[in-house]
């Protein structure tokens, strides 16, 4: 399944995107069980992903036309919000040149993120930003010292994730919190697509594009940790809460590393495609 959250900014409603008419159209969730208040802890919790599939048995559903509508991120804000730095070797290289020899967290502010379409907002004075497609993780359950074999069952679903970054906030900082967690600086979407619709999250193509020329192109199994081993290795000291948000990293040719760099100026368009997934496709702007 494909779950979306539609409506104005933090006003959204839980849905289901459908396109078996033919036309895209969104089941609207909490018109048919009002009970689901939101794709957030509780609904993970309480077998809501199960009671989705029954309402899509139900012979008389909901539904709304699509086109027009506003997606906003698929999931409700988190709790956490948790990133791996340099898991692919060919980004290590142009980061620094050193792969790491565990993974390596680091946090972004939840705040940061916005819908699938949504401008990017650069504040006044800021000229560096980047993005980073990437891999994100659900987690559909709390994850306490799991092992790598089991991880996988403790993802709810997967989605698209522009993990946008300042560079001269990331420099002067010393650290990468701040500057990744500008307001508007990750863009999720537009689809958290179920577990059970991605048959190996090892063996998805993920790519940028940046006003429709090439940006980035890699693939999962190149990931130096993959997604269970992440999972595993997190939960060993802190519990993943059901909803929590794990970006898995960027492969190479993210912008700063060009030469000369390709940084984000206003009026650009930065898509995050990742197969199966769908694509974010964000209008920069200034704040």
């Amino acid at each position: 399944m494909k779950l979306v959250r539609f409506g104005a900014p933090g006003a959204e409603r839980p849905g289901v995107w459908l396109d078996d008419r033919g036309t895209p159209e969104i089941l609207d969730v909490r018109a048919m069980a009002f009970d689901i208040a939101d794709y957030d802890a509780h609904f993970f919790t309480h077998w809501g992903i199960d009671r989705l599939r029954g309402l899509l048995m139900e012979p008389v559903q909901k539904r709304i036309a699509a086109d027009g509508v506003r997606l906003g991120p698929p999931v409700a804000r988190p709790a956490n919000l948790i990133c791996i730095g340099k898991n692919y070797a060919d980004h290590a290289a142009e980061f620094d040149g050193a792969p790491p020899s565990e993974p390596i967290l680091f946090a972004k502010a939840p705040t940061a993120i916005i819908g699938p379409r949504d401008p990017i907002r650069i504040p006044a004075g800021w000229t560096e930003a980047d993005a980073e497609a990437e891999l994100a993780v659900v987690i559909g359950r709390a994850a306490s010292r799991v092992e790598a074999a089991s991880a996988l069952a403790y993802a709810a679903g997967f989605l698209a994730l522009n993990d946008v970054t300042e560079r001269r906030a990331q420099r002067e900082a010393g650290q990468w919190y701040r500057g990744k967690s500008f307001d508007t600086f990750c863009p999720l979407g537009p689809f958290l697509v179920t577990a059970d619709d991605v048959a190996d999250p090892q063996q998805l193509g993920v790519r940028s594009r940046l006003n429709g020329a090439p940006l980035q192109e890699g693939n999962t199994r190149d990931m130096l940790f993959p997604v269970a081993q992440l999972i595993a290795y997190i939960s060993r000291t802190l519990t993943l809460q059901p909803g929590d948000v794990l970006a898995t990293g960027t492969p190479s040719g993210v912008g700063f590393a060009r030469k000369p760099p390709v940084l984000l100026q206003p009026g650009d368009e930065i898509a995050v495609e990742i197969d199966g997934l769908g694509s974010t496709c964000n209008r920069v702007e200034r704040a």
